[in-house]
């Protein structure tokens, strides 16, 4: 053969392109080139390449050979090219190739190594499942990797590992084992909770707030003095979260694979434990960080809950970041060259102090700082970023006879049974829409879903011209309101659920209102 195709995908983030191997003999002097657009780890593949076919004992012809990745104009990144462009090499020089049928269809992953062995690389998962909507359905892979790809369904995985594997199939016909995805789904594990709600003593108000924001996916600000049990009770929230879905399962295995996480004792994310960011955090890592945009926090917190404790002391710019992806529940990152995209649809969960010495308005120890400098210290938390939080609590330390209170507290099982509840109302509502939760809802879909009699619009009105309500204040204490009617298992959004939705909006904690 004068010229061979070898067909693979490239994975740019989480949108995927078809790459075409083209390989090319001629009689000029012995060597390869490598074009269209490689970076440097695909560059160094024609050594991987030299040293894989030399120490399996397959002679190349001395020839120049190119290969050639197109589309020429998208940069190839990364080291999964070295396997089908060693492919593509075998197939230029072999005159009878078996399986022919199969190469259509078929797409090729891999690292290579100097002695011919197939190593582990990122970014698969997402890889397979973007090919397999455009139709491709049979896969060579890692023997490492295949992990990755047991609850892909509709697919055929060929395990390999070493290069030799392929020399058999194609070139000599044996037989190569391959396997199928389980059909069995996984389900979602139960988070083992570190902290039972049951353990902590007292804050009713703020356990009924965590119920409502697990079951609705709604974002969260504790603003309390200090030993009031502000990181306890956000521990405590994962333990009432409602299940991942299958199909959510994938979705942030995906993200995970991106950055290499996946592994064999966890081929697939099924929990939904909180990610803490310590308020060293920057803004380039709670966005995206390394030179090829790896996914930052706000999107490995993707269907889960991102926590920022001691809000205020974060860098203001690294606050400001989370303005549109908290509104938009995605992330956009723009370059001079590209624009990247990352889904980011978490709870958002912070905890602050009210002030720098933590004990203003608190009732048992004076505060120590100026109303000028409460203002200073709060006003790292903008207005902007205010409103994208449904929900304000503000509840003062509970007594010390109320600690050692002997009377039984509710288990997060009981609260569990809550949120579940109300959760699969949700997705039965919603199942004909893209809407994930409540907290999903557009400013379209909004009056759809919730509707208001007379006297409960008329309340919400006088409520919200009252209290200086923006309108995407409105629409969060709605959005709200229906979480709240579906905890208590009622179909229409009634005045009681709408007074208690407007009561998480308190601010007394703040020097000013904003």
């Amino acid at each position: 053969m004068t010229h061979s195709l070898v067909k693979t995908f490239a994975l740019f983030w989480l949108d995927g392109h078809e790459v075409t191997i083209e390989a090319d003999a001629n009689k000029a002097l012995p060597t390869i080139e490598i074009i269209g657009l490689p970076d440097m780890a695909v560059k160094e593949a024609k050594e991987r390449l030299r040293s894989t076919f030399r120490n399996l004992d397959i002679s190349i012809p001395p020839q120049k050979i190119v290969l050639n990745l197109a589309p020429s104009d998208i940069k190839k990144t990364g080291t999964q090219f070295d396997l089908p462009m060693a492919v593509a090499v075998l197939f230029l020089f072999c005159w009878h190739i078996c399986h022919v049928d199969m190469l259509s269809s078929s797409l090729f992953f891999g690292e290579l190594g100097l002695d011919g062995s197939v190593r582990r690389v990122q970014w698969l998962l997402p890889a397979v499942l973007a090919s397999r909507k455009l139709g491709y359905t049979t896969f060579f892979v890692p023997e490492e990797n295949v992990f990755e790809l047991q609850y892909v369904n509709g697919i055929k995985v060929f395990p390999l590992a070493t290069f030799r594997d392929i020399v058999d199939f194609f070139v000599k016909g044996k037989m190569l084992n391959s396997c199928s995805a389980s059909h069995i789904r996984i389900k979602a594990k139960e988070k083992e909770a570190s902290v039972d709600l049951s353990s902590i003593r007292g804050h009713l108000v703020a356990k009924r707030a965590l119920c409502l924001a697990a079951a609705g996916w709604h974002n969260m600000l504790m603003v309390w003095p200090p030993w009031s049990g502000k990181t306890l009770l956000a521990q405590a929230l994962a333990s009432i979260l409602p299940p991942l879905s299958f199909d959510e399962m994938i979705e942030v295995s995906q993200i995970y694979s991106l950055v290499g996480r996946l592994t064999k004792d966890e081929p697939l994310i099924s929990t939904r434990p909180f990610r803490a960011v310590h308020h060293t955090a920057s803004k380039i890592a709670i966005t995206w960080w390394g030179p090829h945009l790896h996914p930052g926090e706000i999107s490995l917190a993707h269907k889960w809950v991102l926590f920022f404790d001691e809000l205020t002391e974060f860098p203001r710019e690294s606050l400001e970041v989370l303005r549109q992806p908290l509104e938009e529940k995605q992330i956009t990152i723009s370059r001079a060259a590209w624009s990247v995209k990352y889904p980011a649809e978490c709870m958002f969960v912070a905890a602050m102090n009210p002030c720098r010495c933590g004990y203003y308005k608190d009732r048992e120890k004076p505060c120590s700082c100026s109303l000028a400098e409460i203002a200073r210290y709060q006003s790292k938390i903008s207005g902007p970023l205010l409103d994208r939080i449904d929900i304000v609590l503000e509840i003062p330390r509970e007594s010390i006879e109320t600690i050692f209170e002997k009377a039984e507290q509710r288990s997060s099982i009981s609260f569990r049974e809550e949120v579940r509840a109300a959760w699969e109302r949700q997705q039965s509502r919603y199942r004909e829409t893209t809407i994930a939760s409540n907290a999903s809802l557009s400013a379209k879909t909004l009056s759809r879903y919730v509707q208001l009699d007379e006297k409960t619009e008329a309340f919400m009105k006088q409520a919200a011209q009252r209290l200086s309500l923006s309108t995407r204040l409105v629409h969060r204490s709605l959005k709200l309101a229906r979480t709240i009617a579906d905890v208590e298992q009622k179909e229409n959004v009634l005045l009681e659920h709408v007074a208690e939705a407007l009561q998480y909006r308190s601010k007394n904690m703040f020097v000013e209102q904003r």
